[in-house]
């Protein structure tokens, strides 16, 4: 369990220190707005670098079953990957859209 939780926080805060050195947490001026699409940009990173990792855990390499310590345990990082990927797809989608039809209706 030590590799995966190892391997998973690897994996997130590699996504974070990309999307950092293109962008930052504190636009200016502050506002909600600007704050918006800085996150709006941030969870899309994550929740597409996180998808593409349970796609190429679904492929059940042979060259990660070793340091993951076996199948069962690529599956549980694949679980893992999937389900953090589908939230930070439905906050990218939320934040989108959701503050937009909040402010101005559906229509």
């Amino acid at each position: 369990m030590k590799y995966i939780k190892w391997t998973f926080g690897s994996l997130f805060l590699l996504l974070s220190a990309a999307w950092l050195l293109a962008d930052t947490f504190f636009p200016d001026p502050f506002t909600y707005f600007s704050f918006r699409s800085v996150f709006v940009q941030y969870t899309g990173v994550i929740g597409i670098g996180m998808m593409s990792a349970a796609m190429l855990l679904s492929t059940r390499p042979n060259w990660m079953e070793r340091p993951l310590n076996g199948l069962d345990k690529m599956y549980r990082l694949h679980k893992w990957s999937g389900i953090t990927g589908l939230i930070f797809s439905i906050s990218h989608w939320w934040f989108a859209k959701g503050t937009k039809w909040m402010v101005g209706g559906v229509g």
